[in-house]
């Protein structure tokens, strides 16, 4: 294949330009060939993964990103995708094991915990929401509309607790 100045394939290019102007279902072809021939470039499989992602297929994404990140497990943004793409898929918990790592690269902030809550509260796990709205609360205290929000959750833990003690 030949290099273009970014060290990338004329190959590679193309799926940038495709995923750069919207057509998703190009790049993905073209980066799918690609990693046919390079398939520990951790960038294309992280592209791969934004890609997938992008074309609301979580799964296959979320298995190109882990690839992608047990090459490179220092990527800010791998983990990055990695987590949003988690999150996407209703997958809270796994989004969180990645806390540790993104707030040690200082990219977690209080849009990834409040996302989170909103997957967990979807799935009907109070506790763990209310943890997460407090993080956020806790690294941006102005956010006066979570506030309120924490107190309701606490208040259905509560009566959830109290019905349980009564069966």
């Amino acid at each position: 294949m030949q290099k273009n100045a970014v060290g990338k394939s004329d190959e590679y290019q193309k799926v940038v330009e495709s995923a750069e102007a919207g057509r998703h279902a190009d790049a993905l072809t073209f980066i799918q060939e690609y990693l046919v021939f390079t398939p520990k470039d951790a960038e294309a499989l992280n592209d791969a993964g934004a890609i997938l992602h992008c074309l609301g297929h979580s799964d296959e994404a979320i298995n190109h990103l882990l690839k992608a990140r047990s090459m490179q497990p220092d990527s800010a943004e791998i983990i990055w995708n990695l987590s949003e793409t988690y999150l996407a898929a209703g997958k809270a918990e796994e989004a969180m094991e990645l806390f540790g790592d993104m707030e040690r690269m200082g990219i977690l902030n209080v849009d990834v915990f409040n996302r989170t809550a909103d997957v967990l509260l979807k799935k009907g796990n109070l506790i763990a929401a209310a943890k997460m709205l407090r993080r956020s609360l806790e690294m941006s205290p102005g956010q006066n509309i979570l506030k309120p929000m924490v107190e309701v959750i606490d208040h259905k833990i509560a009566e959830t607790v109290s019905s349980d003690c009564k069966k």
